[in-house]
């Protein structure tokens, strides 16, 4: 009760934030550094909350690619299969003289059909393999349009191309100490009216029950024009914060967690993109401040953004004891 009696009860947000309010109902951080809610759905069946679109959109590129060739070649395998059980006769026009041959240019028939390509070296005869083939050659249209369609939701799908800071600060500011993160762009999407919204998370008692209470962080700067080079996001821990007064030892028994919300327009995309992130107790640093991160170039023609030194800072003494 002592901490919750150090907390400014001005400071209290009534705002339905969509998370836990009672601590026995969740666990972990409510978000994790990627900004994915730390949430495991369970109850509902496998297949109903399973998305491919989804899961197509948000594999690694590279798993992506291995994924697109692995059903190509298991596609063409199967019917080459099949075509060797039709019997590898009813396909005109081969060279191959042993079994081994025969299968594999039976394999690249397929891939033919499949792709719809025909050169006509290789040919079906017969009812039962035209019909493998016609079908083959539907399926392959099917597949072609799906794979075109994933490759074009993965490269038009708005992103938030920015990289935070790997801890927040406490930092002197101004005669005082003041909250601080950092983010910047690592792509040439350059954001314009772009606004961030921090949230403050604790585990405060209250009336003898433990909970999660919320807290809206008044920024120096909450929304800027543009965005090109990093933000460092301020938090002035004055009388108005409910930060102050607390000791280091009091955020970590609360378990604070700093939730980041950006959101920014994206002009190549034309469409409004977010991003989100958090710091936990154990991600914040006491008496330090951010080493700068942008510079001339040699010849004082252009400015250099050091992505290097996003996570760098040095050690100060602060004005307040922590």
């Amino acid at each position: 009760m002592a901490l919750r009696r150090k907390i400014n009860t001005k400071a209290f947000t009534d705002e339905n934030t969509g998370l836990s309010t009672n601590t026995t109902s969740n666990a972990g951080r409510f978000y994790n550094k990627d900004g994915n809610p730390n949430v495991q759905i369970r109850g509902i069946n496998f297949f109903k909350r399973f998305s491919v679109f989804q899961v197509m959109l948000e594999l690694p590129l590279w798993k992506f690619i291995g994924f697109i060739i692995l059903c190509y070649l298991v596609v063409n395998m199967f019917f080459a299969s099949i075509y060797s059980i039709i019997g590898i006769e009813n396909l005109g026009g081969m060279d191959a003289k042993t079994l081994n041959g025969k299968f594999w240019e039976a394999f690249f028939f397929s891939a033919q059909t499949l792709s719809t390509v025909g050169y006509g070296h290789v040919y079906p005869s017969g009812f039962i393999t035209n019909s493998v083939a016609a079908v083959e050659s539907l399926l392959g249209l099917l597949m072609f349009a799906i794979a075109t369609g994933l490759m074009y939701g993965r490269f038009s799908q708005p992103k938030t191309y920015l990289q935070f800071s790997k801890n927040a600060l406490f930092a002197p500011y101004k005669g005082g100490v003041a909250l601080m993160f950092r983010f910047a762009p690592y792509k040439r999407h350059f954001l314009t009216d772009t606004e961030v919204t921090v949230t403050l998370a604790m585990q405060l008692a209250e009336e003898g029950v433990m909970k999660n209470k919320f807290f809206n962080l008044k920024l120096e700067l909450a929304k800027t024009n543009t965005l090109a080079l990093n933000w460092t996001v301020v938090h002035a821990i004055n009388d108005q914060s409910p930060l102050y007064n607390l000791s280091k030892e009091d955020i970590f028994e609360s378990n604070a967690e700093i939730l980041v919300f950006v959101k920014g327009y994206d002009e190549e995309y034309a469409n409004t993109v977010v991003r989100r992130s958090s710091y936990t107790a154990n991600e914040i640093v006491f008496g330090a401040r951010f080493v700068l991160m942008y510079a001339p170039n040699e010849k004082k023609t252009h400015t250099v953004l050091d992505h290097d030194k996003l996570d760098e800072f040095e050690l100060v003494e602060l004005p307040v004891k922590y």
